[in-house]
């Protein structure tokens, strides 16, 4: 059976800042057949991400490449057109290359414990709200042409609303970043949509 490639492009949430590499929801999704690659650097921006997209993906030839980003943006200040025109090149980019690109969504973020001195230079406000105009803008990308999308800002809170609140507080590291416990939470949405993907386009 074809052993399926996935190459995921992203930022610390991809990448799995502050957490061992073994404790990264890529390295604890285990869809059978499936390799998942690594490809995300700690505070990459999607500008970043498309600037490395040959060298990163296209030049590895995978099945597919799941593209999450753009919370970095809002983070320095970009428009709302600066990830949206990433997104759009990159993911015509891998489909030109007949590479599937995989619309992925970034988690939200819990504003009351992120780090003093990170909300001192950054309105984590307008980064939420730039961040759900982006999914929103994302979905419609993605049904026009027929992309798949992973997301994991839906999962994450629909994981979140069935624990307890104590529970909750374990999830992120500083409010951004998640802990050990939330890239497993993660992981096990990405097992489930993976085969559900998989087993769509064998059929």
């Amino acid at each position: 059976m074809h052993n399926t490639n996935i190459i995921c492009l992203g930022d610390s949430f991809t990448r799995g800042f502050g957490v061992r590499k073994k404790e990264n929801w890529i390295s604890q999704s285990y869809p059978e057949n499936t390799t998942l690659i690594n490809a995300g650097i700690n505070g990459d921006t999607t500008s970043g991400m498309l600037a490395r997209f040959s060298r990163d993906v296209i030049e590895h030839r995978p099945d597919y490449v799941l593209i999450t980003g753009g919370i970095n943006d809002f983070i320095v200040g970009s428009s709302l057109d600066i990830p949206k025109n990433n997104y759009m090149a990159m993911a015509h980019q891998a489909a030109a290359q007949r590479i599937t690109p995989i619309i992925g969504i970034a988690p939200g973020f819990s504003a009351g414990q992120i780090r003093s001195d990170w909300a001192a230079f950054s309105d984590f406000g307008k980064v939420s709200e730039k961040h759900l105009l982006l999914r929103l803008w994302l979905h419609s990308f993605a049904s026009t042409f027929h992309f798949p999308v992973f997301d994991f800002y839906a999962g994450f809170e629909s994981f979140k609303a069935q624990t307890g609140q104590l529970f909750q507080n374990d999830l992120y590291l500083d409010g951004i970043h998640l802990t050990a416990s939330g890239h497993k939470a993660i992981a096990q949405n990405v097992t489930h949509m993976i085969t559900k993907l998989l087993d769509k386009n064998t059929n």
